[in-house]
């Protein structure tokens, strides 16, 4: 992304924290692994608010250890839990005792990545047939793969759509021609999981190439 898109992103997802803060007294926020949103987060690391009212979620990890190289959770702690951002309550999605009871919705905002092959979060093709994975209207929940999946190649846990747009915003990141590609393939295939996030009614979802310049 562009240094422009990047600051003027960065700070419309403090304002949201900032709002929630105010509104309730905490805000949430739900993030994804990935390279494309690091430049993202360590700029965000610096925004100037109360983090210690902010609870920051990941939306999908890779079932490895907590300090393993492909862990999103590492990813997490290295370029926004740091900074301003370094008293911000983490909520690891693979810590035994979280349960989706425990957390407090709507989120004030939702990050998604987006993979080549239309999946986000870790909502991949192979689980299209899933009954509660892309189903707006199913209880808010986790999903488990009961196989590998993805590049790297790892079981995965995945807040499925219906939790993630529980959501106040929800915004898409972009990064490349060659993303926004899938994106436009999405709309009119529902051979990529994409598909169900861009045509539901439910939340708006909002594009960084295109909302943020």
């Amino acid at each position: 992304m562009e240094e422009r898109t990047l600051e003027i992103l960065s700070s419309s997802i403090a304002n949201s924290l900032l709002k929630g803060i105010d509104e309730n007294g905490y805000a949430s926020l739900v993030v994804c692994g990935g390279k494309s949103p690091l430049p993202l987060y360590e700029k965000l690391s610096n925004k100037n608010l109360d983090w210690s009212k902010v609870q920051i979620l990941l939306g999908d990890d890779r079932v490895v250890a907590q300090d393993h190289e492909d862990s999103n959770e590492q990813l997490i702690k290295n370029h926004l839990l740091v900074n301003n951002a370094s008293v911000a309550n983490f909520r690891s999605l693979l810590h035994p005792t979280l349960s989706k009871e425990y957390i407090k919705l709507p989120f004030d905002l939702v990050l998604l990545g987006l993979g080549n092959d239309g999946h986000f979060a870790s909502l991949f093709p192979d689980q299209l047939n899933h009954l509660s994975a892309f189903d707006i209207n199913a209880a808010p929940d986790f999903i488990y793969s009961d196989q590998p999946l993805g590049t790297p190649s790892y079981k995965r846990i995945s807040m499925n759509l219906s939790m993630l747009l529980n959501a106040k915003r929800c915004i898409l990141l972009v990064p490349s021609d060659e993303k926004r590609n899938i994106v436009e393939q999405a709309h009119c295939s529902e051979q990529l999981p994409l598909h169900f996030l861009l045509t539901q009614d439910k939340t708006r979802v909002e594009f960084s190439d295109l909302d943020f310049k």
